[in-house]
């Protein structure tokens, strides 16, 4: 299976537009279907439980808040004008929490785009944590960085692998991808949550059976931690993007990964992260 639908979970910021720059660029590549959501908690349903307010500032408000969502629609349209063919171009706008609606939807897709979380005063509803949308829904989230090298991003894939569930789900759900990279590594941070070999077979022998070449490295931890271990392998070896898993906890939605590095890799990655729980 190849990837042909992709979601992009927008919402007219600096990183959702990355998110936007990238999914052209896979459009491209895999002449994918591109569908933008914007997934938000409307203000004028809190507004309509308010008896007090007038019934004129109501309608006034309501058409401000019209108007911001046409504004993210036409941001929309005009990154991808040029670069996404029109028949392949779709848009969603939905009312509901944004990171719960996005996991809704993205079970009927592909691999979700999103920009890395931007904070945004004001318009707090309009928020997206793509870790919680990875670990709610079960699918693929590509996290992109505002500024990166779109031009590195077919060319080395890196692995984060620590032979534990997390991970292995993450290679799987993302094998149609790394069957198009010419360069995957297989990164392993020697720590004690690391899972037991199996004999007679590893990860490198698991990629060749589906035709990728890919090699195997296994770094001590740095003084700074795993995630920087793994940040600055990426940076030396000019790595394109970084897969890794996520875990679901019992009492919140958060990543782990080698010990609870995933948030850090997350916030501080010069490449997009794949994400996949």
């Amino acid at each position: 299976m190849s990837i042909k639908n992709l979601l992009v979970a927008y919402n007219g910021s600096e990183s959702s537009d990355a998110a936007m720059r990238l999914a052209a660029l896979m459009h491209k590549k895999y002449d994918a279907h591109v569908s933008g959501l914007l997934a938000h908690q409307s203000a004028q349903a809190k507004l309509k439980q308010e008896t007090w307010i007038p019934t004129d500032l109501k309608a006034a408000l309501s058409a401000v808040e019209a108007e911001q969502h046409q504004k993210i629609r036409r941001a929309f349209a005009e990154r991808a004008q040029g670069l996404i063919s029109p028949d392949k171009l779709h848009w969603l706008e939905v009312f509901g929490s944004a990171d719960q609606t996005i996991a809704d939807y993205s079970l009927l897709f592909d691999l979700v785009v999103a920009g890395r979380r931007d904070v945004l005063i004001g318009k707090e509803r309009y928020e997206i944590h793509p870790e919680r949308i990875a670990a709610r829904s079960g699918r693929p989230v590509l996290i992109v960085p505002r500024n990166y090298d779109e031009n590195k991003f077919h060319e080395h894939a890196v692995l984060a692998w620590d032979g534990n569930r997390a991970a292995a789900n993450t290679l799987w759900a993302v094998m149609d991808i790394l069957e198009t990279k010419p360069r995957v590594t297989v990164l392993t941070v020697e720590t004690r949550k690391i899972g037991a070999p199996l004999p007679g077979v590893d990860i490198v022998t698991a990629l060749s059976r589906h035709d990728i070449d890919a090699r195997h490295v296994r770094l001590q931890p740095g003084d700074n931690g795993v995630a920087e271990t793994i940040l600055n392998y990426c940076t030396t070896e000019q790595a394109g993007v970084l897969v890794m898993g996520v875990t679901q906890s019992n009492r919140r939605f958060a990543e782990e990964l080698f010990g609870g590095t995933g948030k850090e890799l997350i916030e501080n990655s010069p490449i997009p992260v794949l994400l996949s729980q």
